[in-house]
């Protein structure tokens, strides 16, 4: 009986490795380009026109939505900080919450949803900023906070928070339409939420947008947010 060639068939097994190694990883790079990849830019300044037709010819686009935001500054107490308020369709928003309002009114009063993490911008007159049990209280106690929301002309008004995000942690919304009535003239367009077909137009888009200026979040996935 002849002997089993022990090298041939340890080579043979090598081979049939690499060979389901590199089919996987074509698989993978398939299923990748058949993906939908969602982001959001920002830019300095307001977009045109002339801007967005021509983010409407990035390859691969889907869609873009923009984004209105306002800049104020936002007093709690003593403490304070100047900041962008995000506008969102509370009906469609996506966010992770914490904890929400079961009622509230969108009248003449602005009503903020803020991310968690956002408790911590707050600074006081000397820059410090709040403790931890601080933070925390406003948390727990978020229904009974009275805001003074100051825009860019100066103007104050109340404000009240009517949730807390986990999912953005750091970013603060209010309802779209009442952003558009009570900040009428300081509603900025600078950015907004894109979708993009295909991992390498994305990476692509991604690459664009950063050269011409604007600031680009994929999300904290390792690759993109996908779809």
């Amino acid at each position: 009986m002849r002997e089993r060639n022990i090298y041939k068939n340890i080579v043979f097994s090598i081979i049939i490795g690499w060979i389901i190694f590199f089919l996987y990883g074509k698989l993978q790079s398939y299923q990748k380009e058949q993906k939908t990849y969602e982001f959001s830019i920002q830019s300095a300044s307001d977009l045109t026109q002339e801007t967005a037709k021509e983010l409407q010819k990035i390859s691969g686009i889907c869609s873009f939505a923009p984004v209105e935001t306002v800049t104020v500054t936002i007093k709690l107490g003593e403490y304070a900080m100047e900041t962008e308020v995000f506008g969102v369709d509370l009906q469609e928003f996506s966010g992770k919450w914490k904890e929400v309002s079961e009622t509230f009114s969108l009248g003449n009063t602005p009503v903020l949803f803020l991310g968690t993490d956002s408790f911590q911008r707050f600074t006081d007159q000397t820059g410090s900023l709040p403790g931890k049990s601080q933070t925390e209280k406003w948390k727990k106690e978020y229904q009974q906070l009275n805001l003074k929301i100051q825009d860019e002309t100066g103007l104050e008004r109340n404000g009240i928070v009517c949730g807390i995000l986990d999912e953005p942690r750091d970013l603060i919304f209010m309802d779209e339409m009442q952003m558009a009535e009570t900040f009428e003239d300081t509603v900025h367009t600078r950015g907004g939420r894109m979708e993009i077909f295909g991992y390498q137009n994305a990476r692509k888009a991604k690459e664009l947008l950063e050269q011409a200026g604007f600031t680009v979040d994929m999300g904290k996935e390792k690759d993109f947010k996908e779809n």
